[in-house]
């Protein structure tokens, strides 16, 4: 099984490839990790050669999914997966999702990567908005795949396909 899962800020993906690597067995990685290393001093980005060595490493392997926003790097794992899928939900839920978010990292209830400032908070609902301006080239670059790729309004239908198909 070799699954990438790409959509907005808060659009599920960390949640759909937890729960499909706990199902399935399969490994999970997020793209955030990959491209940024996490340290006590806060995130520092990995230099290019790096980045590039990490993610060939895990899209060599057997089995594995990949999770992140899109980006104009790390896309070899488009080439070598089973599936890509998109996680298209909608704008008003995302908003929702990052504040809430925000609000239970802040509180201490949930664990976080990079710290629950105002200032990423403000980051977080930018890029929202900057996903919807970017999501119809997303889509018109993706449409190369064909069958390959797969568009979801929830991660509920996200996992039923991936049930049916695996």
């Amino acid at each position: 099984m070799k699954i990438d899962i790409i959509g907005s800020v808060a659009s599920g993906k960390t949640t759909l490839a937890k729960n499909i690597s706990k199902k399935y067995g399969v490994p999970y990685y997020e793209k955030d990790n990959i491209v940024w290393e996490r340290t006590a001093n806060g995130d520092k980005r990995r230099d290019p050669e790096e980045r590039d060595r990490i993610f060939d490493s895990i899209i060599k392997k057997d089995d594995w999914i990949v999770e992140g926003s899109p980006r104009k790097n790390l896309q070899e794992s488009f080439e070598t997966c089973d599936h890509i899928i998109v996680l298209d939900i909608g704008t008003h839920i995302r908003l929702y999702r990052v504040f809430k978010r925000w609000i239970l990292q802040r509180s201490g209830k949930i664990p976080y990567n990079s710290k629950p400032t105002v200032r990423f908070l403000l980051c977080n609902i930018k890029w929202v908005f900057e996903y919807d301006n970017m999501k119809k080239e997303l889509m018109k670059s993706l449409s190369g795949y064909g069958e390959k790729c797969r568009v979801f309004r929830d991660s509920a239908q996200a996992l039923q396909f991936i049930d049916d198909n695996f």
